[in-house]
């Protein structure tokens, strides 16, 4: 069990799933309306509400146990399942509420389908928590990319017979489906007529405030699709929806395969703060290293990527990303925090910071809900700079650092980007007159950034490669002899 073993599965299986999701925006995208991805986004902001009550964060409590016999694991299992058959029956009942909240009846029909992928889930919950434990991240990998990868081929065939936002739904349910069974075919677990109360008690310790976390994130990171969904038109919503995805790219492809690598090796090494610290640092190094370049890029570059990979249609979305970008840059780093906070038992803290952030982002999206979803997207952008600070001062006190230890990991990537982008903004213009291919003019300009950035790195900060970069031959490249 090491961190260079869980992330290189980890990190396979969200490739494949980034060109998996490339393959839907940029196909997707162009079989389905904007007005039929905001059905969807409507439809995700209860299912995905649903989905951290059902959990009630059993399956990190599993992870984090220093010990674990069958009783609790059988406990944690029927807790899933009466969980997830409870909240699939509110869903069915509350629907014609939900859709009237929405002022959409088109809602009603596609919740009811939804519900279904609430028990289909819960079967495989545990399971996937007994071996994630245990770092077996590459029978987890096998698993995830089967069922991304046939959840996917269901929604081409129903886009293209024309099933509009139904296509969407056959991919959730497919996904839950083949998950869940090849989860119980590998873990070969089997659970007992067993339910606990008092191992139930000892989980909810830990998992009451995580779930109470998870609610509070939730809602702050929903209220905006509420704001622009009960204000605004359904392809707004769609637009800032689409824009949300992409800069959750970062956050999902890369800061979750790091978090989620870190986790059980620091549920482990509870005893060895020391061990922790440096782990975390030199995670955290690789992800500002990133994700920095990655997001100025997207700030500086929104309308020919928008354009070359959506479509015209979706104009709406570079005004959109301008302030996303650069927010997707600083949630990165914050969203690593909670497997600090999880790994040492701390999810009363992470609770509260979760309650101040939440009341910083809604603020913002109601100040902003009245002005326009650009309004939106900056304030949303200032909220999380202010919550960024307490959020990785207490992280750093609970691993025995201080902020001056982050300060200093994050003027390499944030200066080196800050060179990156002057470079773009001119050459963006330089090649603007002469390339009238917009895949040639997005792709240079791509690589002549990268190039930028990279030897920025290398001239002025080239120790700090050895932090992050795992071969010691490509050390060579940007080490001084």
């Amino acid at each position: 069990m090491s961190l260079k073993s869980n992330l290189k599965w980890v990190t396979l299986s969200r490739i494949v799933q980034i060109v998996l999701q490339l393959i839907s925006l940029t196909v997707l995208t162009r079989l389905l309306a904007p007005s039929e991805y905001g059905l969807m986004a409507m439809a995700m902001v209860v299912t995905n509400f649903s989905l951290i009550v059902r959990d009630l964060g059993t399956a990190d409590a599993i992870i984090q146990r220093k010990t674990i016999d069958q009783e609790i694991k059988s406990t944690i299992f029927w807790l899933n399942i009466i969980m997830g058959a409870c909240i699939a029956l509110i869903i069915v009942i509350c629907s014609p509420l939900i859709a009237n909240l929405f002022d959409e009846l088109a809602l009603i029909p596609v919740l009811m389908c939804l519900t279904l992928s609430f028990p289909i889930s819960s079967l495989g919950t545990a399971h996937k928590a007994l071996l994630e434990r245990e770092s077996h991240f590459k029978t987890v990998a096998a698993i995830e990319i089967c069922s991304a990868t046939i959840a996917l081929a269901v929604a081409l065939i129903l886009a293209y017979k024309n099933y509009g936002v139904y296509s969407l739904v056959g991919q959730t349910l497919t996904n839950c489906l083949i998950s869940s069974l090849f989860l119980w075919r590998s873990t070969k677990w089997l659970p007992s007529l067993i339910f606990s109360k008092s191992q139930l008690k000892k989980v909810l310790g830990f998992s009451g405030n995580l779930t109470a976390f998870n609610l509070i994130n939730y809602f702050s990171r929903n209220s905006d699709a509420m704001i622009i969904g009960h204000y605004f038109s359904t392809a707004v919503l769609g637009a800032y929806s689409l824009a949300y995805r992409v800069m959750l790219f970062p956050l999902q492809n890369l800061t979750s395969v790091m978090s989620r690598s870190l986790y059980p090796l620091m549920s482990r090494k509870q005893d060895e703060p020391e061990r922790i610290k440096e782990m975390y640092l030199k995670v955290l190094t690789f992800v500002a290293s990133i994700t920095a370049p990655m997001m100025a890029g997207l700030a500086v570059l929104r309308e020919p990527f928008v354009a070359l990979t959506f479509g015209e249609k979706w104009t709406l979305v570079p005004s959109i990303l301008l302030w996303l970008a650069p927010t997707g840059f600083v949630q990165s780093l914050v969203s690593t925090t909670g497997s600090v906070f999880m790994a040492n038992g701390k999810t009363q803290l992470l609770m509260r910071l979760g309650v101040l952030g939440a009341s910083l982002q809604v603020t913002a999206f109601i100040i902003g809900g009245q002005y326009d979803v650009q309004m939106m997207a900056l304030l949303y952008l200032v909220a999380n700079i202010i919550n960024a600070i307490p959020a990785m001062f207490y992280t750093m006190r609970t691993l025995n650092g201080c902020l001056f230890d982050l300060v200093q990991l994050l003027i390499a990537p944030i200066l080196c980007s800050g060179i990156m982008v002057v470079s773009l903004l001119i050459t963006t213009q330089l090649t603007k007159s002469y390339i009238n291919t917009p895949i040639s003019y997005l792709l240079i300009n791509v690589l002549s950034a990268a190039i930028i950035y990279v030897i920025s790195y290398r001239l002025i900060f080239p120790e700090k490669i050895v932090k992050f970069v795992p071969d010691r031959h490509l050390k060579l490249l940007f080490i001084s002899k």
